[in-house]
């Protein structure tokens, strides 16, 4: 009896032992997000051209490689939240239910923009790095997202493409797109805001989020 509460003793204070060295252990190093930004941008873009004849008369198949490649690295949670705005407050039921609704029209966004870009063959010109500094205090906490500034080359000229990334689930993910000055977020953000006014239920909107978008694209066109 005596030798098993020993044991147990050490066990405990093997434990806490373990604890405190896993709480005041220094965080892993990072890998910087640009690593994962060209890797994923240049499999998109091989893919396209490629395929680009094919995808120029059939959208929706480059949509669906679009999906392919991206999904794995798009915090669609966090862009879903940012998007609803104060209603992901009011409404946190229809979080996940919008975020499954709004996961085709970035992805639609997104393709529809690299596909509208050039006829030939697109490639990355550069992508800046990211310091040490800002890599350091995004892993303290300091900063909560953090920017990578891309240049892709057509043929008659270069298209600026600003990733804003986040470490979530062991992994950089995409946070939000700026392309060519439009921030991608921000503009589905006015666009659910609107939507809102207009129909005035937040459940609604989730789940007519396609139709609605399809109707705004629509009206652009005109």
């Amino acid at each position: 009896m005596k030798m098993v509460k020993s044991v147990q003793q050490f066990l405990m204070a093997l434990a806490c032992l373990m604890m405190a060295v896993v709480a005041n252990a220094a965080p892993a190093p990072l890998q910087p997000p640009e690593i994962e930004v060209k890797k994923i941008t240049s499999e998109l873009l091989d893919t396209f051209n490629k395929n680009k004849e094919q995808y120029k008369k059939d959208p929706d198949g480059f949509f669906k490689e679009v999906d392919r490649l991206l999904s794995p690295v798009v915090a669609f949670d966090q862009v879903a939240r940012y998007v609803m705005g104060k209603y992901a407050h009011r409404s946190p039921d229809q979080v996940v239910k919008f975020e499954s609704a709004f996961k085709d029209s970035l992805i639609r966004f997104y393709g529809k923009a690299l596909l509208s870009l050039d006829d030939t063959s697109l490639a990355i010109d550069s992508v800046d790095k990211t310091s040490p500094e800002v890599l350091k205090n995004y892993q303290e906490g300091k900063s909560s997202r953090i920017p990578v500034k891309m240049k892709v080359r057509t043929s008659n000229s270069t298209v600026e493409i600003f990733y804003s990334m986040v470490h979530v689930d062991g992994r950089w993910k995409l946070r939000n797109v700026t392309i060519e000055g439009i921030n991608v977020a921000k503009q589905f953000q006015s666009q659910f805001a609107d939507a809102i006014n207009k129909h005035k239920k937040v459940p609604y909107v989730v789940e007519n989020w396609a139709s609605i978008m399809s109707a705004s694209a629509d009206k652009d066109k005109k």
